[in-house]
């Protein structure tokens, strides 16, 4: 399913692929030629010295973009989903990884919910709770990244729940 395109608040000054990189919008096309290279610049987070695959439209890092941008980002983000935030938040903005929660140790390891989370470290947006449900604070299963993904294992800052 293809996600809403977001809009911009402002005029700024970033090209329509990295921005919708920081929102996770990226689309099909952006993962073909010739956007996919700069999905692969963006993924890992890389500046003009850094040797890009190839080079930001923009000239700037992945983390500069978000620093520059992220809490526009938020303001379209917690519209369509309270209680979450995107991946570049995760990557650059997060003080600290998602705590594991004990069950079962034969099931997959299950963390707080991106909703307790936030709550707990009293990053939720004003009126952002309300908007939540109960089942919004329950723990996620996680399962493991392999260990040749981009991902660093449990505590990768790119967890996705498993499907419920």
């Amino acid at each position: 399913m293809t996600k809403p395109r977001p809009r911009r608040e402002r005029v700024s000054e970033i090209d329509e692929v990295s921005w919708r990189y920081l929102n996770d919008a990226t689309t099909d096309q952006d993962r073909e030629e010739p956007h996919c290279w700069l999905i692969d610049t963006l993924d890992f987070n890389l500046t003009e010295k850094d040797f890009p695959v190839v080079p930001s439209p923009t000239g700037k890092s992945t983390e500069q973009l978000w620093k520059e941008y992220g809490d526009e980002v938020i303001r379209w983000w917690i519209k369509d989903q309270p209680g979450t935030r995107p991946r570049c938040w995760w990557r650059f903005s997060a003080p600290e990884p998602r705590r594991e929660v004990p069950v079962d140790p034969a099931d997959p390891p299950s963390f707080e919910s991106q909703a307790a989370y936030l709550k707990r470290l009293g990053l939720l947006i004003p009126g952002e709770e309300k908007r939540l449900a109960t089942d919004d604070f329950a723990a996620e299963r996680i399962e493991p990244k392999p260990p040749h993904s981009r991902g660093v294992g449990f505590h990768s800052r790119y967890e996705r729940p498993l499907s419920k």
